[in-house]
């Protein structure tokens, strides 16, 4: 479907929000909604969104009030870059400000692509610069938690979700697909990673 990294336009989703905070594991769910996708319904089908197939990780910017996001692809299928950043996050597993580090470069990147254009949703990146690396730092433990589910999904255990101030992480039991999104304005911006490429 794509034959290089590229930044797709996608119609997407209507948006549910939660109230508060929540941590714990996941229930079952349908694997195909982590897998870089804008579709965050959470309902058994996806049915009212977009998802990039052979991708491994990508970036969405997703604008609530006009049900539309973009997706950037950041790696593919077969590729060297995810299993990098994989073997990475799971080498750093109790250095919390280097896992923090990881993210925060994996959204330099990010950044980078997406000041370059092409997108349709008109995120104030220089305040997403901002942003994004002071929830990421807020939420460091939350994050070491996160991670941790990530790699004990990739062996076949629990998912986990995590949310509040802003900030978001799940690992889906199903699919073992790391989520992580910030609120930067009017939009949720969503990291998705594979647990293997």
């Amino acid at each position: 479907m794509l034959d290089h990294l590229v930044t797709r336009t996608l119609a997407a989703f209507l948006l549910s929000i939660t109230a508060g905070t929540i941590t714990g594991k996941v229930r079952a769910e349908n694997a195909e909604l982590e897998k870089c996708t804008c579709d965050t319904q959470r309902e058994n089908e996806p049915n009212n969104g977009a998802w990039v197939k052979n991708a491994t990780a990508c970036w969405s910017t997703e604008d609530r009030g006009r049900q539309w996001c973009d997706i950037t692809v950041q790696s593919l299928e077969g590729g060297t870059a995810h299993g990098a950043v994989v073997g990475t996050l799971f080498n750093y597993q109790g250095d919390i400000p280097a896992l923090v580090g990881v993210f925060q470069e994996q959204f330099r990147q990010y950044a980078a692509s997406y000041e370059a254009g092409g997108h349709t949703v008109p995120v104030d990146m220089n305040r997403a610069l901002e942003t994004v690396p002071a929830l990421l730092k807020e939420n460091e433990s939350r994050i070491g938690e996160c991670v941790s589910a990530f790699r004990d999904a990739a062996s076949g255990k629990d998912g986990f979700q995590t949310e509040g101030g802003g900030f978001r992480c799940s690992v889906s039991e199903s699919s073992g697909w790391l989520r992580i999104e910030f609120l930067a304005g009017d939009f949720w911006i969503a990291y998705m990673l594979a647990p293997n490429g």
